[in-house]
């Protein structure tokens, strides 16, 4: 279990480091933070791109939490859980930081005379 662990632990934050720099590649080709006026930038992202590396604490204590619990008989959950809600972590980082690249702003239909 403590390659498991290790493997998710780092994968996580492998998500979490690729999905910050992709946002602001593409949110920078797409003009920020200049203000554009036909643009709205999704809430999502912007949060994701001003806060996102502190995102980064959520492995560690996900880490420090798997690894409790396989030296002791249980620490919250158990080692099986543990490892499961590490699964979870990674599949929705991974969705989360996806949804904000392909959608990171609109532009709303303004109808004009």
């Amino acid at each position: 279990m403590n390659r498991t662990i290790t493997m998710l632990g780092a994968t996580q934050v492998l998500l979490i480091i690729l999905g910050f720099f992709g946002l602001g590649v593409v949110m920078k080709w797409n003009g920020y933070p200049d203000e554009a006026y036909a643009i709205e930038w999704n809430p999502l992202a912007l949060w994701l791109r001003l806060h996102g590396l502190t995102l980064l604490l959520v492995p560690v204590f996900w880490t420090m939490g798997a690894g409790l619990a396989q030296s002791r008989s249980r620490f919250l959950f158990s080692s099986t859980v543990w490892g499961l809600l590490g699964v979870v972590l990674c599949a929705s980082f991974a969705v989360v930081f996806l949804y904000a690249d392909v959608n990171p702003y609109t532009r709303p239909f303004i109808m004009s005379r």
